[in-house]
């Protein structure tokens, strides 16, 4: 009989607390895939606390202190968005960890490898009335991927084991904590990437041995080392911050382009590649295929509608809003148009339409993909964890069937579309340039246009009327000699929480200012974001508010009109409007920000340019009129009829 096999053992701290013991090998897990924690303070959590901090000294991870938990689970949120692979955040147990519910839910419609972490009592004091123990295991179920619950307890029983007896051991703590990983970065044709939890009971003493420091060697590094070398790693950050897609999304991209194009006739380039616009890449008629362009669309489904010269109504996080890209200028305003007017017909002659990533901005775009008297297709290569089969629309998977539907452009129709679109964008700058010029002041939608089409900073878009009027009005430029800045939105459930700290997680990931352009509301959800603890280095952060006092989405909506009702306006703005009088510039003093008031575009300008040349959190207000909203979207509604 062979003889039973001895532990796998790298390093040894048998002489250090059992709950510091357990922390280690987690963290050795995480750390195969994992860089940035984002850690709140706790007694529950504190041998985390502990190791993670050891781990940071090994140069094993990245640690980030917030004080609170919604905002510090956004902040993790914001890292994996745009670092493109998962992040942590750190909670002990209680109210503490069910404040994560937001971001979880975030991730997961969005496909964000969100890894929460919470620390929980042992076992054995649940149902006791011990202080702050709540039933943690399976709180997040259904909104996350997989999940996994560790109990200290489980070590002297042998169901889990700190000492593995081989490398890949599946009793093993770091074992069981990177197959977790596994589940939150995994994209197939039936999982999407999302968020995971990882529980774990702690069990007294949580605090590392009186002699652990003095007993550990200074040359035993127990942490894991990244399994990407640091350049190669540095440059798919820089990459995924500033190129307009993740790392992530390059290399998936780039595998299904190479596999779609290969062997096809007449489609690409010799390197296998999408080149510029072939107007004739594929036999057969021409078709007039319209691209639907959502959040988050693929990649490669862009440069195939490019290549193929489609016109592409391109949302803002959509990938294909850039102009030189070729998406159609002022499209809302083409599909608001009334009946019998050019821009109406041109509507109307749409034969098919794709839909790539998530619309979820217009009721205009909703009406035109739900039309019967069209075929409409999505394109997800792979699951989205956004729809099912419940989908009302036919879901390919391929370039190849996407190329197919789409067929041939028909360029006169294309360049149709291109001059209606233009000459839309002409008048929704006109207007709302007359606008303000009669009011003497500064319209929301005019401030959030040129914020978008002037910063040259990853740009985060609040939720709510500001990413709505960025898509009706901004037309986003670049120059072909340098990579487009990130946009991003948080349209998982497209929510005002935590759009400011999703920001500042944004910054701390790329390492580069990043710009979040939100509501007075959207910001004041938020300022837990601003709470920077005084040992933490702070984001470079530029947070710019376009304070209307109020909430003026509902105004654009059927509220507005019954707002209008003399019986109803003082109910209506009550329950809706929730006006506010916050002073801005005193809550910046109060975190000890910078703060800019821009009375006038020129200033908003001159405060967004340069952005590397600046540290740390600043907030830039623009104040506006949302009464006048109403009547600037029906005069641009009505300037529709010129098209």
């Amino acid at each position: 009989m062979a003889a039973e096999r001895g532990p796998f053992r790298e390093f040894d701290d048998s002489h250090d607390s059992e709950s510091l013991r357990l922390a280690r090998r987690v963290i050795r897990g995480l750390t195969l895939q994992m860089r940035h924690v984002v850690l709140c303070p706790g007694s529950r959590s504190a041998p985390l606390a502990y190791a993670l901090a050891e781990a940071e000294q090994l140069g094993a991870i990245t640690l980030h202190i917030r004080t609170d938990e919604r905002s510090a689970a956004f902040t993790a949120l914001g890292i994996a968005l745009a670092a493109g692979e998962p992040a942590g955040v750190v909670t002990t147990s209680g109210t503490a960890a069910g404040n994560l519910l937001p971001a979880v839910m975030e991730a997961d419609m969005s496909g964000v490898p969100l890894v929460a972490i919470t620390a929980d009592r042992p076992e054995s004091l649940h149902g006791t009335g011990a202080n702050q123990t709540v039933w943690q295991q399976g709180m997040f179920s259904g909104r996350v991927r997989d999940e996994l619950d560790l109990e200290q307890s489980a070590v002297a029983e042998g169901s889990l084991r700190l000492e593995p007896v081989s490398r890949d051991d599946m009793l093993a703590a770091e074992t069981q904590t990177a197959l977790l990983l596994r589940a939150a970065t995994a994209a197939t044709a039936r999982s999407a990437p999302g968020p995971v939890h990882l529980n774990i009971g702690f069990a007294d003493p949580l605090v590392p041995a009186a002699d652990s420091l003095a007993r550990q060697p200074g040359a035993q590094r127990w942490a894991r080392r990244g399994v990407i070398p640091p350049k190669e790693r540095e440059r798919l950050y820089r990459r995924g911050g500033m190129g307009g897609i993740t790392p992530a999304e390059h290399l998936r991209s780039a595998d299904v382009l190479s596999s779609a194009t290969e062997g096809e006739q007449g489609f690409g380039t010799e390197d296998g590649t999408l080149g510029e616009r072939d107007r004739h890449p594929w036999p057969g008629p021409a078709l007039r295929t319209l691209f639907v362009m959502g959040h988050a669309a693929p990649p490669e489904a862009v440069e195939l509608a490019r290549s193929l010269g489609h016109p592409m109504l391109a949302e803002p996080t959509s990938g294909a809003r850039w102009t030189d890209l070729g998406p159609i200028q002022g499209y809302r305003l083409l599909l608001q148009s009334p009946e019998g007017s050019p821009a109406a017909d041109l509507v109307r002659s749409v034969e098919r339409v794709v839909v790539a990533g998530r619309p979820t901005l217009t009721r205009s775009v909703q009406w035109l993909i739900s039309r019967q008297d069209l075929e409409v297709v999505q394109y997800a290569p792979r699951a989205e964890p956004w729809h099912d089969q419940r989908l009302p629309r036919r879901v390919i998977t391929t370039t190849d069937m996407l190329a197919e539907f789409a067929g041939k452009a028909d360029p006169n129709w294309t360049q149709a579309w291109e001059e209606t679109g233009l000459k839309a964008q002409s008048i929704i700058d006109s207007v709302l340039r007359e606008e303000d010029d009669d009011a003497g002041s500064l319209s929301s939608v005019r401030a959030a246009q040129f914020v978008a089409e002037t910063v040259r900073a990853p740009l985060l878009l609040g939720s709510s009327s500001v990413i709505r009027e960025v898509d009706l009005a901004a037309a986003l430029t670049r120059s072909r000699s340098s990579a487009a800045p990130v946009v991003q939105a948080l349209r998982g459930i497209a929510g005002i929480d935590g759009n400011i700290s999703a920001a500042a997680g944004m910054a701390l990931a790329i390492g580069h200012r990043v710009t979040a352009l939100v509501g007075d509301l959207t910001f004041l959800h938020d300022t837990n974001a601003l709470l920077i603890p005084s040992t933490e280095q702070p984001p470079n952060l530029d947070v710019v508010v376009i304070n209307d006092a109020g909430g003026a989405i509902f105004d654009q909506l059927e509220h507005g009109e019954v707002g209008r009702r003399p019986d109803h306006a003082q109910t209506v703005e009550r329950l809706f409007g929730t006006p506010q009088t916050v002073d801005m510039e005193a809550v910046a003093d109060a975190y000890q920000h910078e703060y800019i008031y821009a009375e006038d575009l020129e200033e908003l300008g001159r405060a967004l340019s340069h952005p590397d040349d600046r540290l740390g959190v600043r907030i830039i207000e623009i104040r506006t009129d949302r009464t006048r909203l109403r009547d600037l979207h029906a005069r641009i509604a009505e300037a529709a009829a010129q098209l």
